[in-house]
């Protein structure tokens, strides 16, 4: 382990070098690991999104399906960097929607790097009981 920090401080360039060789790149595009949950009267979707604001994400519904995309970019300037396991540049996930989504009522919020995305179940119309009553003449 410590010959392998050695090396990397001694050839702080061999990542990009090897980037190059095998037109890899560390812009590439990247997922946020995702969460989804069902609860009784919604479902909810959770991302983790650090290193983003709010405006760097966005959503849509179209044709029954959930689209959340985005774009991290890097704070600092990657020339200086000497080894970095973050990851930057656009993501985009889509997640098909259940049937019983209120499209219309969809939340999302953002806080501490995680986006949740608040999907509330259509309510399900109660059977209703229906008495019968006699006219009043008879």
């Amino acid at each position: 382990m410590m010959n392998l920090q050695l090396r990397t401080l001694k050839h702080p360039n061999w990542e990009r070098e090897f980037e190059h060789l095998f037109n890899f790149s560390r812009e590439d595009q990247w997922s946020p690991a995702v969460e989804i949950a069902e609860e009784e009267k919604f479902f909810a979707v959770y991302l983790d999104v650090p290193g983003l604001k709010k405006e760097d994400i966005d959503i849509e519904i179209k044709e029954n399906r959930l689209f959340v995309a985005g774009d991290r970019k890097a704070s600092v300037d990657q020339e200086k960097i000497l080894r970095s396991e973050r990851r930057y540049g656009k993501f985009s996930r889509i997640f098909t929607l259940p049937q019983d989504v209120n499209t219309d009522a969809v939340e999302a919020r953002f806080e501490e790097g995680v986006l949740s995305v608040i999907l509330p179940k259509v309510e399900k119309v109660q059977p209703k009981k229906i008495t019968i009553t006699t006219p009043v003449n008879q």
